[in-house]
């Protein structure tokens, strides 16, 4: 097994080559995406890391379907300018499922973890994202009635622990959404149909041990972290790619989709983990390093899907 590594600059392939050497992986390295379709005929890697500027190349469509003919996830890293403009256009390929925004050192850290996540197939929990020994707060949600109170909680909660208003209410913001779709998008029946996507937000729904969710928070001084679990496992890939390609949240249309398209555009990396027909957790951060005029206009995000094997 594999990662391979495309890019150009021979400095940056060094780079990267270092950090997922720490997978114990071998690592194959390509110039550009043609050599890159050439190294795909002989390997079958768990990971393929391309450079944004692969966009622009002849090749980018037949490399992408090698790609998916090779079963491997496909991982971009996206560091030049007009990054917000270029997302729609990534989604579109339908073989990315991670694209990373951020320069180092954020970018070590959100690649090592992304590639330990896939060939370890270890999805689920903030904890791989948040320094060793970072409490994490829980919270089952048993009343669809607690959101406005737990939302409201949480953001008094991040400031109590020195952060800005605007990372309060980013918290606040993305908790509300992600709630709102574990209650009321995620439950579905046995034909697949999601019987509490029209039931108004503000009904006071009782939650069973199958409907309860599950709020996780913390924060590291790098990140606040937000997670929420369902029972269900209802969303799916697809899905998350439409929503996050959209450029209008409007344009996501109801249901999970404008809730996944106005988090992505509340954080600065949202993360989709799927095991389906069982679990489905998202876990949002906030960097909270920069301030708002150093943040980069896009935000990274992965969509990791449960192997069975």
């Amino acid at each position: 097994m594999a990662i391979l590594i495309v890019h150009p600059d021979r400095k940056t392939q060094r780079i990267v080559q270092r950090i997922l050497g720490v997978t114990g992986y071998r690592i194959e390295v390509a110039d550009d995406l043609e050599q890159g379709i050439r190294l795909l005929q002989h390997i079958s890697p768990r990971l393929v890391v391309v450079d944004g500027s692969a966009l622009t190349s002849p090749f980018a469509a037949p490399f992408f379907a090698a790609v998916r003919a090779k079963r491997a996830e496909a991982c971009m890293m996206l560091l030049g300018a007009n990054t917000l403009e270029q997302i729609p256009h990534i989604l579109e390929l339908g073989a990315i499922t991670n694209l990373l925004v951020h320069p180092m050192p954020v970018l070590a850290e959100e690649l090592t973890i992304t590639a330990h996540k896939l060939v370890r197939n270890d999805l689920f929990g903030a904890e791989k994202y948040l320094l060793w020994g970072t409490q994490l707060h829980e919270i089952d949600i048993t009343r669809s009635t607690q959101r406005p109170k737990i939302v409201a909680d949480l953001s008094e909660a991040v400031r109590a622990r020195g952060q800005s208003a605007r990372v309060a209410s980013m918290a606040m913001l993305v908790a509300d959404e992600l709630i709102s779709n574990a209650v009321h998008n995620a439950p579905c029946d046995a034909d697949g149909n999601h019987y509490r996507s029209e039931v108004a937000r503000d009904t006071d729904l009782e939650l069973d041990a199958r409907h309860q969710v599950r709020l996780r928070w913390g924060c590291d001084a790098r990140y606040v972290a937000i997670e929420v679990n369902d029972h269900f496992g209802s969303l799916d890939r697809n899905t998350i790619l439409r929503s996050l390609a959209k450029q209008d949240v409007r344009e996501a249309g109801g249901g999970a989709g404008m809730g996944v398209a106005l988090s992505y555009r509340s954080c600065d990396h949202l993360v989709f983990n799927l095991a389906p027909g069982k679990r489905t957790e998202i876990i949002a951060l906030i960097d909270v390093r920069y301030s708002p005029s150093e943040r980069i206009p896009a935000s990274s995000f992965n969509v990791f899907v449960e192997s069975s094997t």
